[in-house]
């Protein structure tokens, strides 16, 4: 063995991030596994991730009830902790509970910055996951989310959807490095009908429904350079 004075770092970490459209709760963690006992110092090194929301754009109900686009919020807003912010700004009253209703043609823009503050390169990748539809079986099926990284990814809420996994990154940020995401929640119109006298529209089957669903933001460190 070289001399024992000499400093070695073993790094396997891990963490996640979780968003939900209705209440938000961010966390990150960091997972080691070593349990070795050496003579040379052994320093774990940490993954620390930050998730913030920097561009907003509604399309959503205005006093009159007309679907107006609203100016783009330009402010950061942080997601890496517990927050009482919602990520898509949908209007709450004071127990954090949602109040806003969304209509077909409502749609709401977030983009998102990944940020690397620990010690390690991580690769990142998303998914969108249902958490309950018993009370939006319909709505799951007309609200579609489209994350855009590279290219568009879309499916109805009810149906998930992944980006990317862990063997294939969105991307692969390096420390002090970021990257970014649009998420774009839309409530579709499904049209109508007029048949024989009789208006029918699909919309009508997800009236007063609701529907929780969360935006799941998964890291994992990355000990190989892409670009060497």
């Amino acid at each position: 063995m070289r001399s024992t004075n000499r400093k070695r770092t073993l790094i396997v970490a891990g963490a996640v991030i979780l968003l939900c459209m209705t209440i938000i709760v961010g966390s990150t963690f960091a997972l080691f596994t070593d349990t070795r006992t050496v003579k040379n110092h052994l320093q774990a090194g940490d993954l620390s991730i930050t998730l913030t929301r920097t561009n907003l754009t509604k399309t959503t109900l205005d006093g009159q009830g007309y679907l107006v686009e609203e100016p783009t919020v330009t402010t950061d807003v942080d997601f890496s902790a517990p927050t009482t912010e919602n990520v898509f700004g949908l209007i709450t009253d004071a127990e954090g509970n949602v109040t806003e209703r969304i209509v077909p043609g409502s749609k709401f823009v977030a983009e998102m910055e990944i940020s690397n503050n620990s010690d390690v390169a991580f690769g990142y990748w998303v998914e969108i996951v249902c958490t309950d539809k018993t009370l939006g079986a319909k709505l799951a099926e007309q609200v579609k989310v489209t994350v855009k990284t590279d290219s568009d990814n879309s499916a109805a809420v009810g149906e998930g959807l992944k980006v990317g996994s862990d063997t294939a990154f969105i991307d692969v940020v390096p420390v002090g490095g970021s990257d970014t995401f649009i998420v774009t929640v839309e409530f579709v119109d499904a049209g109508y009908t007029f048949v024989d006298g009789v208006l029918s529209s699909t919309n009508n089957d997800a009236k007063l429904q609701s529907l929780d669903f969360d935006l799941v933001v998964y890291a994992i460190q990355e000990p190989t350079n892409p670009n060497a």
